[in-house]
């Protein structure tokens, strides 16, 4: 690993441990995965739940989503909407999920810039399955999969968003991953794949 790169996970590192352990953590950050209208792409989304109003001067400085795939699972055709993201960190077969396999894309720069809009999605990155798994993706359940840390690979796999708002009413804010939500509703940490476009609150 060259040091830029140990640099900027570092950097990611200690932005994620401020941002938890600060009293203006808001929360309210939720991820989804769903078949797009295609029904070929899927896509993973980010919305603000309804405790959070962001600005538009925002500034994003860590992130991961992890999926919770099929061993044979594999994709095409992957691109970062908002936010630059690419995939590393992959499990195949943990002894703590052996039918599974865990793939983790991490946040790389706020290029494009993810901007949050209140209650409405915003389109993170897609990727086309390769493999014939279209009802069995979802993403990982922080609070009780059995591969979380600490697991037989030393591996880190987990959800997590950390953003900078500027200029909300509160003043100087942070949002955070929370949970997962599937079509219009919060589901805490649990997402059902919806075969549907997504929609807006």
């Amino acid at each position: 690993m060259n040091s830029n790169r140990l640099f900027t996970i570092c950097l990611s590192l200690l932005f994620s441990l401020s941002l938890s352990a600060q009293p203006g953590n808001m929360g309210g950050l939720q991820f989804k995965v769903q078949l797009m209208a295609d029904q070929l792409t899927w896509g993973v989304y980010v919305k603000p739940n309804d405790t959070i109003s962001p600005s538009d001067n925002t500034n994003t400085g860590s992130g991961q989503v992890t999926l919770v795939t099929p061993v044979d699972f594999n994709y095409a055709n992957f691109q970062s909407h908002a936010g630059t993201w690419i995939q590393n960190a992959r499990v195949n077969s943990p002894a703590e999920a052996a039918d599974k396999a865990y793939v983790s894309f991490g946040f790389v720069m706020d290029e494009p810039k993810i901007q949050l809009y209140p209650q409405q999605e915003t389109l993170l990155f897609s990727f086309e399955s390769t493999t014939n798994n279209q009802d069995a993706l979802q993403l990982i359940n922080n609070e009780n999969d059995p591969f979380l840390p600490p697991n037989s690979y030393n591996s880190n796999p987990g959800n997590d968003l950390g953003i900078i708002d500027f200029s909300s009413s509160d003043g100087l804010v942070y949002y955070t991953y929370t949970s997962n939500y599937s079509g219009n509703s919060s589901q805490s940490n649990s997402t059902e794949i919806l075969l549907a476009s997504p929609e807006e609150d």
